[in-house]
């Protein structure tokens, strides 16, 4: 049976294409105006879990020190998006039915943290834990508190221990301010996010997971469920600012790529010419790699370490091993001398990285700005936002001194010790921004 022109793709050249196209469709569709209508992508999100500090101030100052961080934002692993359950009722109404609401419920949403190895996670339920009911608070009475080991008939000295809601201190301030869940998706060529606030949230279940020792390859979890009351929907964006604790240089790699994307516009695109893939790949490494016109002597200043030519000779040294015949004359020996390590002592890693700063201008600028954001707050006891404020106001011939400084004293700086900044310190000190 002849086939319908509409499916056929394959019997006619002048059929109609049919349900079998090309990629044309899902370009105009995804790809024009800046990818506007591409599906964002689940694994780009933000969440923020706004604790209380006034609640979080009276479990002591050991918990909120840790906590008040808000590190354990940057450790949500999943998360559910808000969903709604909408209460309906069918009624009559002159020989017809009419629907009509009732009532919109909140569905819980549950979180998935890390179970990290700080233990940031599982403090932060202790410390909700601790806050809405008495009974995670004797921790100090052995393994099994007083208020645990009271008989039925008891003195009543020995049963007046609180449990549960009966708490010593009022609860009336709420632990959670807000939780807001961030998608982040670029629009217009801009890094924006939609966001979800939960209002006055909830915890109405906790589970910490499974531990197994068959189960070589998982990683713990810690999962919560939320209650909340509504939901406020934002559009903004996306900054430092407008994010609490997005971006942070403790936790972020903040510093551009040193690659930079390979226009082929100059190249033909003739690929029937065999010149094309040369030429591209040519683009490739003369862009990206580097590698073009390769030899040892080009390469010598673009290495950490110090490389030593490999030599021939017919009169192997005897004190090493390095050296194998060559397949051209069993009689002449190749000898590869070992690499010799600079005098700085530095790891290949340190090496690298002192040699990306020298050559990447932003990159020492960022490096100089951490450095220096330590030692201003060491001296002047500001917090390292502060001190963060505080160097990006100086002036740009003061950022340069200290930029060259950073470079100076960088193998001091990367030893770790305290001590071992004192140079850095000093220099500090002399341009005036510490004291």
């Amino acid at each position: 049976m002849a086939l319908n022109s509409f499916y056929d793709n394959f019997s006619s050249l002048d059929a109609n294409k049919g349900i079998v196209g090309d990629f044309a469709h899902a370009s105009a569709l995804y790809r024009r105006n800046n990818f506007r209508l591409a599906p964002k992508n689940s694994f780009l999100y933000h969440i923020v879990v706004d604790v209380n500090t006034t609640a979080l101030s009276t479990l002591g100052s050991s918990i909120f020190n840790i906590l008040n961080k808000r590190e354990f934002n940057l450790l949500a692993s999943s998360a559910d998006l808000p969903s709604y359950t909408i209460q309906t009722e069918t009624l009559p109404q002159y020989n017809r039915k009419k629907v009509i609401q009732t009532m919109i419920n909140y569905d819980e949403v549950g979180i998935e943290f890390h179970d990290d190895n700080a233990g940031l996670t599982t403090l932060l339920w202790e410390a909700y834990y601790r806050y809405y009911y008495q009974d995670g608070n004797y921790t100090d009475q052995s393994s099994r508190p007083r208020s645990y080991a009271t008989k039925l008939y008891d003195t009543d000295i020995a049963n007046t221990y609180r449990h549960g809601f009966n708490r010593r201190r009022t609860t009336d301030i709420p632990f959670f301010n807000s939780i807001t869940i961030h998608q982040l998706h670029p629009q217009n060529k801009e890094s924006t996010f939609t966001s979800f606030t939960l209002v006055n949230p909830l915890i109405t279940s906790w589970s910490h997971d499974r531990v197994d020792q068959s189960n070589g390859s998982g990683v713990m979890k810690n999962n919560m469920r939320i209650a909340y009351e509504t939901v406020l929907y934002d559009r903004e964006i996306t900054s430092k600012e407008n994010i609490q604790s997005f971006g942070d240089i403790q936790h972020y790699d903040t510093v551009p790529s040193p690659y930079n994307s390979v226009s082929t516009s100059g190249i033909a695109k003739n690929t029937d010419d065999n010149t094309f893939w040369p030429e591209l790949f040519r683009d490739l490494l003369s862009n990206i790699v580097d590698l073009t016109g390769f030899n040892s002597q080009q390469r010598q200043n673009q290495l950490p370490l110090s490389v030593q030519p490999i030599t021939q000779t017919t009169n192997p040294p005897a004190n090493t091993t390095n050296f194998f015949p060559t397949t051209v004359n069993q009689n002449i020996t190749t000898f590869a001398q070992p690499v010799a390590f600079q005098q700085e002592n530095l790891s290949l890693s340190d090496q690298e990285f002192k040699r990306q700063l020298q050559s990447n201008p932003q990159k020492l600028a960022n490096y100089a700005q951490s450095k220096a954001q330590i030692q201003i707050s060491v001296f002047s006891g500001l917090n390292l936002q502060e001190s963060k404020q505080f160097y990006n106001n100086l002036s740009p011939n003061v950022k340069a001194q200290v930029e060259q400084s950073a470079l100076n004293n960088f193998n001091d700086l990367e030893k770790g010790a305290v001590g071992n900044t004192t140079g850095f310190q000093n220099d500090l000190k002399e341009i005036g921004i510490i004291g």
